[in-house]
């Protein structure tokens, strides 16, 4: 159902939603949109405040967030770049806008500059509690040797390496031991524990279930140890494996299917601009997707 205001006729462009793309034609005089071909529809009615978002079935959450992005562009962006609308010789412009995901969306002036504009809201659509879950069994259990086209292995259930020190690695079904079957140190027995729980953090980050940041939990852990100038921290132990597994790790690489990269010395996902586990990211932003949907006039 669409509702019109009295005497106007309007000319909606549809439902907004991931993968829409909109031109605008900018007025810097008075400060209002106009559709590229000159009609009006609900989008520019809503932005200019000549309706409400509840006045028109056809607005929803990536419209609110739409004019938004556009008004920050308008009232920030444009303070920091002064070059932006300040052509003397103009006083309209177009803006283009696109909602890449459901929290990633752009504005491009004049089919030149881009802007990207990313929301963390859609934390707002899970329990604080989910983002702390117990991470459980391990979930890869098909070996993948180092595969160089790609930069890619996976480490799985089963696997053991030998560490060539008396000591082994061995990636249980839900943690991963550290066994010894030669001489045994103090030393070595703590860097031993530190790398087991380190590969099994590795381990549940690749799986999409624990954070890039849990595994600096063990950094911080060698470094409170009374041996901690020595063992120089979990993560360095952990690129080292990785490289002799054959992984390049000074460029994007994949773990057991998620690409990573190291960032001034720590393993991240590639992209992840959150510090969240995956999978609790990306039922965050599906169920933040559904809102976003929904018809502003349905909003309380």
């Amino acid at each position: 159902m669409r509702r019109q205001r009295m005497g106007t006729v309007r000319c909606d462009m549809g439902i907004s939603g991931i993968g829409s793309r909109n031109t605008y034609i900018y007025n810097t005089t008075t400060g209002k949109l106009s559709s590229k071909d000159g009609q009006q529809d609900a989008f520019v009615d809503y932005f200019n405040g000549d309706i409400n978002g509840d006045e028109d079935d056809t607005l929803n959450g990536f419209d609110r967030a739409r004019k938004a992005d556009i008004n920050n562009l308008i009232e920030v962006w444009a303070q920091i770049d002064r070059s932006l609308f300040n052509d003397p010789e103009k006083e309209e412009y177009e803006i283009t806008t696109e909602s890449v995901d459901a929290v990633t969306s752009t504005v491009q002036v004049d089919g030149g500059k881009i802007f990207t504009c990313y929301s963390a809201g859609f934390f707002t659509c899970i329990d604080p509690s989910e983002l702390f879950q117990k991470a459980g069994p391990f979930q890869t259990c098909e070996h993948k040797d180092y595969d160089p086209s790609d930069n890619s292995v996976n480490i799985a259930v089963g696997d053991v390496f030998d560490l060539g020190n008396g000591y082994r690695l061995r990636v249980g079904r839900d943690q991963v031991y550290g066994e010894g079957h030669g001489y045994r140190n103090g030393e070595n027995d703590e860097k031993l524990q530190a790398l087991s729980w380190g590969l099994g953090a590795l381990i549940h980050f690749s799986e999409g279930r624990w954070s890039g940041v849990m595994l600096e939990f063990g950094d911080r852990v060698s470094a409170a140890s009374d041996r901690g100038d020595l063992m120089g921290g979990t993560t360095p132990m952990l690129l080292e494996l990785l490289r002799q597994l054959g992984v390049d790790t000074d460029r994007e690489f994949v773990l057991n299917g998620t690409k990573c990269e190291v960032q001034n010395g720590k393993i991240r996902e590639v992209g992840d601009r959150w510090g969240v586990a995956r999978n609790v990211r990306d039922e965050a932003i599906r169920k933040y997707e559904e809102e976003m949907s929904r018809p502003l006039s349905s909003w309380k």
